[in-house]
């Protein structure tokens, strides 16, 4: 086992204290699914493997090898290139006997058909399933939202929840502006993302990760008088019980990752009852 220490300030994220590698063998009798019943995480030098849902008597336990949620081919291409084999789970089996994926929305632009995009496995590209024109090439997130993030209004939410590839760019760009320290574009990008990851993945703890970095964004926003610092505060609050509530699916409640949250949750009441703007 080989851990190195890390910082752990907004940049890097929260409790991003340690990275590294390990090899343990009983782990590695576990297999994927893009689908899992259960997830990885360490405390210090032990891992452990926990359920984020129920699993009947005698069903096998999987985690997921790459980062989820993703669209069929992205994972398909994923795992292919890092571990080298094709995933037969059933998620993906199903996918492939529906032929579409239902995780993308796509609108064609020759038919202007809005719909969820066909997969043609052979060519390993999306298609239009009215006219049959491929999408891979031209569609695969709207040029418009990738050149205006930070303008987007509500809608865009509403478009995290139907196209896991959107939701995956808000996030990206998210974390993105916080390397930047650019806080306020950060915020207004991730809540945009926020929506799409409560429905795809809430289980996962790197979705309880990223919702207490807006709230750790929102802790360290004064702003420009009382209300809004207040405001701010009980955004922060918010943020951290959601972040809780997602973080102990998976994590334990002495988890380290978990502790960190907790404490800046209770901060934020600490710093309500010293202004006496507790209700």
């Amino acid at each position: 086992l080989s851990l190195q220490r890390r910082s752990s300030d907004l940049s890097s994220g929260i409790n991003a204290e340690y990275g590294g590698s390990a090899l343990i063998p009983e782990l590695s009798k576990i297999n994927h699914s893009c689908d899992p019943n259960c997830v990885l995480s360490f405390k210090g030098r032990t891992a452990y493997i926990t359920a984020i849902k129920d699993i009947p008597k005698d069903t096998e336990l999987t985690i997921s090898y790459i980062p989820l949620p993703q669209s069929f081919l992205a994972r398909k291409m994923q795992l292919r290139s890092q571990f080298n084999f094709t995933c037969y789970c059933i998620r993906c089996e199903m996918q492939r006997k529906k032929g579409v994926d239902e995780m993308l929305m796509r609108e064609c632009p020759m038919c202007k058909e809005h719909s969820h995009p066909a997969i043609n496995f052979e060519k390993e590209e999306l298609m239009c399933p009215s006219c049959g024109k491929s999408l891979t090439n031209s569609n695969k997130v709207n040029d418009l939202i990738l050149k205006n993030i930070e303008s987007f209004d509500s809608t865009i939410s509403t478009r995290a929840q139907q196209d896991v590839e959107i939701m995956n760019y808000l996030v990206e760009e998210t974390e993105k502006l916080i390397v930047e320290k650019r806080w306020e574009a950060a915020l207004r990008t991730g809540l945009k993302a926020t929506v799409g990851l409560m429905d795809w993945a809430q289980n996962y703890p790197s979705t309880g990760l990223f919702i207490a970095k807006l709230g750790k964004l929102y802790l360290n926003e004064e702003g420009s008088s009382p209300k809004v610092y207040r405001d701010n505060i009980n955004r922060a609050i918010q943020l951290f019980d959601m972040a809780l509530k997602c973080l102990s699916l998976s994590l334990s409640s002495d988890h380290a990752c978990f502790v960190e949250v907790e404490m800046m949750y209770r901060q934020s009441h600490d710093i309500l009852r010293k202004f006496n703007w507790l209700k």
